[in-house]
């Protein structure tokens, strides 16, 4: 399990996942042209962003469907049938999974065209007679534009990324922070805070911000008020 598609996340076509392309050249849903990467390429894109989630190829392989989209889909290529053809018969027009178009199959309808039924002119024929808004294609035509996909339900996180090898990034802690910025007292250079950033702030305009000490008017006084507290605690 060397090979890895690598899947966005973000977003599905239908049910359909979204694989990044060849050399990364935007997104498929067709995996002869999703980019495939090495383990090591895999994990490096992983950890960039956690959204690119790398799949083991062997195993989403193993489990595609074989799809066609209907923006491929010529019109003119149906409606004709002849002796010695196979057919599929393309129903349910204008309802899609994503981009992809529903045929006929033993039971209902399916957007696998290897589980629609494959039919003799005849048989075919005798279809459309209990069908509305279907369209009979010859089954090669109908193999020549489909694609490979993958879907959503399929895929196993343990099997496909961490039994693959492939190990799930740690989230970043985000440290808490005060709001200040960080600056130098121009009176006597030591380190200042305060909430305005590219202010510059004294040490006793950085106190008083602070402590709401209105008392404090220099470095010293500043100094000696930090001193008292520490004391005191």
């Amino acid at each position: 399990m060397t090979s890895f598609y690598l899947r966005d996340t973000r977003s599905n076509t239908g049910s359909s996942c979204m694989f990044w392309a060849e050399n990364g050249n935007g997104y498929t849903t067709n995996l002869d042209k999703a980019h495939v990467y090495t383990l090591e390429e895999a994990q490096s894109h992983f950890n960039d962003r956690h959204t690119d989630v790398p799949l083991s190829k062997a195993l989403v392989d193993e489990l595609v469907t074989v799809r066609v989209d209907h923006q491929y889909l010529d019109e003119s290529q149906g409606g004709e049938v002849a002796d010695g053809g196979e057919y599929v018969i393309h129903v349910s027009r204008g309802d899609y999974d994503g981009n992809d178009v529903y045929w006929k199959a033993e039971r209902g309808c399916t957007a696998n065209l290897s589980d629609a039924m494959v039919l003799t002119k005849d048989e075919a024929e005798q279809a459309m007679r209990f069908l509305d808004d279907a369209v009979i294609y010859p089954f090669l035509y109908a193999v020549s534009i489909s694609r490979r996909t993958f879907q959503a339900r399929n895929v196993n996180e343990r099997r496909m990324i961490t039994a693959a090898g492939i190990r799930k990034p740690r989230s970043k802690r985000e440290r808490p922070t005060t709001g200040r910025t960080r600056g130098n007292c121009p009176d006597c250079g030591k380190v200042t805070w305060g909430f305005i950033p590219h202010e510059t702030y004294t040490c006793a305009e950085a106190a008083r911000e602070k402590y709401g000490a209105s008392h404090i008017d220099d470095c010293e006084d500043a100094a000696r008020y930090r001193k008292a507290r520490k004391e005191v605690a």
